[in-house]
């Protein structure tokens, strides 16, 4: 146990080509692979027998997410774990009204953004009730300016200069389902599209800009029955099913468990 394996070359083949790492335990001993696009595997803490069985798999990621001892696996975004909907599940900052009006009628996500980085958030409920949040309303925060304010977001950008490129904001929906119980919990990231978060009870949330669209895609392709495999799969699907994709279509990162990478696992 605990001797390095590198080098096996192999092709996946009906699956998505994209690198992928994975944290488990078997026997009381911590193994972690690494698979790159290319076939590669590395494999550290593991018998040769368990990894030759791995080698010899035409899915290894599928091969790995059925492990008992799985820990936790990522499969795309370059090992780093997904980002899920984030919905915030903080207070609500004080120096807002009570509710947005007029009432969106749906569960919202509006965030405030400087750049690439995401100052606020706000989870607005369908009768427009603020009911939870994150981050800083920077310049407005501690003021009151936000009590005359119908929708945080016009309020927080009217702070800056109106052609300011770098200050913006944006309102998703965020759309809910049940499914049955998975055997991990599921974190899912589709770029600009949106997010989705299964959690160990089957509570499924989505958010971004195609969140409805979404969430009707993975369903209607077998959600329920296996979620890894049906968000594996999606990527294939969403030029063909989500309106306004067109050629830029983003790639999945789907983390399954634990969200460890192979720079934090301790092996």
């Amino acid at each position: 146990m605990g001797k390095r394996f590198s080098g096996m070359r192999r092709r996946a083949t009906g699956e998505l080509a994209a690198a992928a790492s994975a944290l488990g335990e078997t026997g009381g001993i911590r193994w972690e692979v690494e698979l790159d696009q290319d076939g590669r595997l590395t494999v550290t803490g593991a018998t040769a027998g368990w990894v030759a069985e791995l080698a010899a798999t035409v899915d290894p990621v599928g091969w790995l997410a059925e492990q008992d001892g799985l820990i936790g696996l990522t499969e795309g975004g370059g090992l780093l774990p997904a980002r899920g909907p984030e919905i915030p599940d903080g207070p609500v900052p004080p120096a807002l009204p009570a509710r947005m009006k007029p009432a969106p009628g749906r569960e919202l996500r509006v965030s405030g953004h400087e750049r690439a980085s995401e100052h606020w958030a706000l989870r607005v409920l369908p009768d427009g009730t603020f009911a939870n949040g994150s981050g800083r309303f920077g310049p407005l925060e501690p003021k009151t300016a936000f009590k005359d304010a119908d929708d945080p977001a016009v309020a927080w950008r009217e702070c800056f200069r109106p052609e300011d490129p770098d200050m913006w904001t944006e309102t998703v929906e965020i759309i809910r389902a049940v499914v049955p119980a998975p055997r991990h919990p599921l974190v899912a990231s589709y770029g600009w599209l949106g997010a989705l978060e299964i959690s160990a009870g089957g509570a499924v949330a989505v958010a971004g800009r195609q969140s409805r669209a979404l969430l009707e895609l993975l369903v209607d392709t077998g959600l329920a029955a296996d979620p890894f495999g049906t968000v594996r799969r999606s990527a294939r699907l969403l030029a063909d099913r989500i309106p306004d994709v067109g050629e830029h279509t983003p790639g999945v990162v789907v983390t399954l468990g634990a969200r460890i990478t192979p720079y934090t696992s301790g092996l």
